[in-house]
């Protein structure tokens, strides 16, 4: 069985009002079980990880506001 890999294709880190560090990422989601997408959006705190599977396409280039708005939008 192949092992899953996340391979970054964009990165950035941000902060939040609270002073929170967010490194969020897009990754190519090589033989990941369950992906929904060839891509997904990845923010992680260091307390907290959130992946999305649906995302602006130019999310790189939205205000770090922007962007911890789409990591905070409820999914399902």
């Amino acid at each position: 069985m192949t092992r899953p890999r996340l391979e970054t294709v964009v990165e950035r880190d941000i902060f939040a009002e609270d002073g929170t560090r967010w490194r969020v990422r897009e990754a190519l989601a090589f033989d990941v079980p369950g992906a929904e997408r060839a891509t997904c959006l990845i923010g992680d705190s260091g307390k907290v990880c959130r992946r999305l599977w649906n995302y602006p396409g130019r999310w790189s280039e939205l205000s770090s506001q922007a962007i911890l708005n789409i990591l905070e939008r409820p999914r399902g």
